[in-house]
């Protein structure tokens, strides 16, 4: 199953702005409302699909929350195992301050360089020292 279901329902990239999101799902609406005989049949479960698509995506937090969720899924049919997924501000600083950590729950630390966080609206993935999970790390 595509992790990025609701883009394809909708049939736009999950870059879509909310804009081409709206005009694709109102396209979409107009042409399968369950009013109108497709080949002989209601199109009442393909609307209903729409439906749902446009009621997660319409909505910038609901969509931000939804885009994750896929990501992840993403991460996951990879096998790769994500630990945390956190921000900048949740890092430690190293006594030469060249480095920020965070711990892992095996006990070893994530280590990613200051230069590496200054790139906005990023997501880096870091692996353990030790062990095989990554965290990802949201700028």
């Amino acid at each position: 199953m595509d992790p990025y279901e609701y883009y394809t329902i909708l049939e736009c990239s999950k870059t879509a702005s909310v804009e081409e999101i709206r005009r694709a799902y109102h396209k979409l609406a107009l042409q399968f409302h369950p009013d109108k005989i497709i080949n002989g049949e209601v199109s009442t479960e393909k609307f209903q699909q729409i439906e749902e698509a446009w009621r997660i995506l319409k909505d910038s937090e609901s969509k931000a929350e939804y885009d994750a969720e896929c990501r992840q899924a993403e991460l996951e049919r990879e096998n790769i195992l994500v630990y945390s997924r956190i921000t900048s501000k949740e890092l430690n600083v190293t006594e030469d301050k060249e480095f920020m950590t965070y711990q892992c729950r095996c006990g070893s630390n994530y280590v990613v360089h200051k230069e590496d966080l200054e790139e906005k609206n990023n997501e880096l993935h870091i692996p353990c020292q030790e062990c095989t999970f990554v965290i990802i790390i949201e700028t």
